[in-house]
């Protein structure tokens, strides 16, 4: 199956395909967040042989905001997929997170002072149907657990808002720009081959 709600949208809107990708800004100890500097590096490129165009924007490490931004810039952009990008500094190798829970560490404030345990009634965990097919674009590898905060929370509802989407927590360091766009022009180029 490929990609899903906003293809046909996006095609016959703009004539173009735009994809997001989105990357977190600064929390706690993280004052230059690798993956913002991505997301923003990425910003205008186009990609795949189908010209995909990346928007790249960095989003606040708020359990709130980061959610309603992403679907503020989805209305705009109408993409054709969300990429997210986070950062799990003590990772040693980026990975592609295919499963987001419904749940959030209590103990532990966003930038907003915010608290949560969890996304009210849902499913206890949902499955990014992307993430096998992302990973093997980027050359990388899946971990199923997105963890315990603002970039699990922000999986978790972009998913079951039904947008067709993948995260990626990256280690300290960052991923190489090139290397992320390159793969993801290959992975929408599949995904829209499928059709």
């Amino acid at each position: 199956m490929g990609i899903g709600p906003f293809t046909g949208s996006a095609r016959a809107t703009l004539g173009v395909m735009t994809a997001l990708v989105l990357g977190f800004g600064a929390f706690r100890d993280v004052l230059d967040n690798p993956s913002s500097r991505l997301a923003r590096s990425i910003d205008g490129r186009i990609v795949g042989v189908r010209q995909t165009i990346l928007r790249g924007f960095e989003m606040p490490v708020s359990y709130e905001r980061c959610f309603d931004q992403t679907l503020a810039l989805a209305a705009e952009h109408r993409p054709a997929f969300v990429l997210g990008f986070g950062v799990a500094a003590g990772r040693v190798a980026a990975l592609v997170e295919s499963t987001a829970r419904n749940r959030a560490n209590h103990t532990i404030a966003d930038v907003d002072g915010s608290f949560i345990s969890e996304h009210g009634s849902g499913p206890l965990q949902i499955e990014s149907r992307y993430a096998a097919s992302l990973a093997n674009a980027l050359g990388l590898g899946c971990s199923p657990d997105a963890g315990e905060y603002v970039c699990n929370s922000w999986m978790y509802r972009v998913l079951r808002a039904g947008l067709p989407a993948a995260f990626v927590h990256l280690p300290a360091e960052g991923l190489d720009a090139d290397r992320v766009a390159e793969g993801f022009g290959r992975f929408l180029d599949a995904e829209f081959a499928r059709g």
